[in-house]
Parts: structure tokens; C-alpha cells; sequence
């Protein structure tokens, strides 16, 4: 079937990824999928029609603005231009991502029979906005990507037969690629200065204030008092780097156990996140899927996370990592237990890669959401 996929973003951020990695995997089941994305600032070369183009996903090219929020004459004139592409084309189906792109198509389908389903990255804590709200209940149907969520929009009106449950995606085959491709785990260790006896804990965040930094700062200042040999890579960037991460490290003394690496992409990335022994995620960002800590787990990564958002859904608690209290103290017991079981530590992420493979793997996530496009096409 013929699809025209919308991302109402231009940013490689929250949900666009997983997003586009599904699209492909659609694609790959041999349908025709076309993609519509945000158009971005002149210049910006890091934005959603790169990360389209380096999936081999073709352009819808319906000259629309797909902005992230909404605006009265812009988005007129967005609906009427998908308007004349879905009347032109006659896709079978819109996969909406976004509540700006989904409150769109439903309106560019209008006196169509063309069925619009919504990729659904809620996770069922927070109340949907009532805009979207609206669109969902208006819709065809909506792939949710966590339990809470859909029982959450099925309580709320959502029709429950339009509501499909499936676990975030993400395109583990091209991620253990990528990771191959780079040098070995001991290289990448050496490379960045890690003691080859420490264990190697990964955070990849956005360097925010809300991402309670501090609190593994207080961790690691407790496992340094007890001897316990772990060291810390962080990976991101973001605006507040200086204040809530490299001058806390460096005015409590942590310099020797923490390594910043930086914002990494590709290969890179990919041979980094490899080489941890585990990696933490404290607070969820923009993606409440957590997209970096499931890639993690794909590349074999046990994981230390909170129980915020989707983390507990995530996270099988003592099966692929440690769920551990919002305080410094249970995350430094989570890290010194890992440190003293290596062979708990390799276990752990032995099970999080076959969760990976059975749950997360875009091909398993594709045959869920060509259920629901099948069923709203009937």
C-alpha cells in the first residue's frame, strides 16, 4: 500500500527517529511509503530530511511547512497543500507522528476516504493535551508504544479496538552494523583514558537542568569514598553543559573519574555505547521512548534507570538492569553491585539485547502497526 508518513518536526529529536526508523521498516515489508518532514532553517544540515535520506525514505514533496506548533495561516495553508498531494497521489493510508502533522492530515483527508493512524509516544503519566486528544479520538487508530499509555487513551474515549500496543522501535540490525564497523570495546576504552579494571557507566542526556546531574555527581563522590572502581562517560551536550555538569565535576574533584565525550553520532556512537560495561538514564527527555538507554540495550548494555515515564516498562527490573530510587544513594548501590558481579553486569545485558531482538526490533514493531493500517482500511 501507498503511505504518506508526516513528521510536523525538522529537529532530530523526541520521537523523529524512532519515527522514521519504523518508516523504513514499512518500506522494507515492500510498501510504498512516502515521507513528509519539517522543513528546516536554511543551513541546518543535521535535520529530519538527512536522517530521511540516509534511510533511503523517499520525499512525499507536498510542499508543506510542518512546523512543531501549530499557527492559523500556516497551517491553512499546510492542509490545503496536503490537500492537492493526498487527492493527486491516493495514498491508502497517513501515519501522523505529531500533533501538529496529525491534526493536519485529518483535516487534509476531508471528503476522502483516506484513514489517518497516529504513532502515539505518550506514556500514559501525563494528561494527552486535548488536541490531541481530539485528533486520537477522530482517527482511524493509533500505535501506542507503551501499556499506561493505552490504557489511558482507552479510558479517556478512545475506542479501544483503534488502540494497538506495540514496544518502541528501533532498527537494532543497523546499530550492531554501525557498532561493528568500529574498533573493538578495549580500543574504544583505551582511546578514551578508561582504567581497563573500572566499570564503564554511560549516561547519553542532554545536559539539562531537570536531568538531576547533580545526583550522580553525590553518587559518584559516594562510590570514590567506598573504593569502588567505576568510572563515568557522558555523552551529549546541551545548554547548561557548564553548569550542571563540567563545574560540578571539577569543583567536587571528579575529574578522574569522569570522561565528557561529547556529542556523538554514527559509528561512533554506536562503538561508544558498545564499549559500556552499563549506562544509567535518570530522567527521561524529549522522547519518552528513551531511545539512547534501548540502543544501549540492544549493543548487550545492562541499564541503571529511574522509575520515571516508561523507564519501569523498559527496564525488567533485575532481568535487563536495576530500577533504583530517585536518590544518590540507591543509584552509587546500583553501580557498586554491578562493579563486584561482572558476571551479573554481562548477564544483565545478555537479556536486554534478546529483549532488544524480540520486543524493540523495527521489523516486530512494522508487523504491529501493518495490523492496525490493515484493520483501518476494512
Amino acid at each position: 500500500m501507498k503511505l504518506l508518513w508526516t513528521i510536523s518536526n525538522w529537529k532530530r529529536t523526541g520521537p523523529l527517529e524512532p519515527s522514521l526508523d519504523l518508516a523504513a521498516a514499512i518500506g522494507q515489508r515492500g510498501h510504498d511509503v512516502r515521507v513528509a518532514v519539517g522543513r528546516a532553517p536554511e543551513g541546518e544540515a543535521d535535520n529530519a530530511d538527512v536522517a530521511a535520506h540516509l534511510r533511503d525514505l523517499t520525499p512525499a514533496g507536498t510542499g508543506a511547512t510542518l512546523a512543531k506548533h501549530s499557527a492559523p495561516i500556516r497551517d491553512w495553508r499546510d492542509a490545503r497543500r496536503l490537500r492537492r498531494w493526498i487527492r493527486r497521489e491516493a495514498p491508502a493510508a497517513v501515519v501522523a507522528t505529531q500533533r501538529t502533522d496529525h491534526m493536519l492530515a485529518l483535516r487534509a483527508v476531508q471528503g476522502t476516504a483516506v484513514p489517518v493512524v497516529r504513532l502515539w509516544f505518550g506514556d500514559g503519566l501525563e494528561e494527552p493535551d486535548r488536541r490531541d486528544l481530539r485528533a486520537l479520538r477522530r482517527g482511524a487508530g493509533a500505535l501506542v508504544f507503551s501499556k499506561h499509555a493505552a490504557e489511558q487513551l482507552r479510558a479517556l474515549g478512545v475506542a479501544a479496538e483503534r488502540v494497538v500496543e506495540a514496544a518502541p522501535p528501533l532498527d537494532v540490525r543497523a546499530l550492531r552494523a554501525r557498532a561493528a564497523r568500529g574498533d573493538d570495546r578495549a580500543s574504544v576504552r583505551e582511546a578514551l583514558g578508561i582504567p581497563p579494571e573500572a566499570l564503564l557507566v554511560g549516561i547519553v542526556a542532554r545536559m539539562q537542568r531537570h536531568r538531576r546531574f547533580e545526583m550522580l555527581w553525590e553518587a559518584v563522590a559516594a562510590w570514590r569514598r567506598a573504593g569502588v572502581a567505576a568510572h563515568v562517560l557522558a555523552v551529549g551536550r546541551g545548554t547548561y553543559e557548564l553548569q550542571v555538569a563540567r563545574e560540578p565535576v571539577r569543583a567536587a574533584g571528579l575529574g578522574e573519574l569522569v570522561t565528557f565525550a561529547g556529542y556523538l553520532r554514527g559509528v561512533e556512537y554506536a562503538q561508544t555505547l558498545a564499549a559500556l560495561d552499563a549506562q544509567l538514564l535518570l530522567v527521561p527527555g524529549s522522547d519518552p521512548t528513551c531511545r539512547a538507554l534501548r540502543e544501549g540495550m540492544a549493543l548487550g548494555v545492562p541499564s541503571i534507570a529511574s522509575r520515571r515515564g516508561m523507564l519501569p516498562e523498559i527496564v525488567d527490573d533485575g532481568v535487563t538492569g536495576l530500577l533504583i530510587d530517585d536518590s544518590a544513594e540507591s543509584l552509587a548501590a546500583a553501580v557498586t553491585q554491578l562493579a563486584a558481579q561482572r558476571n551479573e553486569a554481562r548477564a544483565l545485558g545478555a537479556a536486554a539485547a534478546a529483549r532488544a531482538d524480540a520486543a524493540f526490533a523495527t521489523p516486530v514493531v512494522a508487523e504491529a502497526l501493518e495490523a492496525l493500517l490493515t484493520q483501518a482500511l476494512v
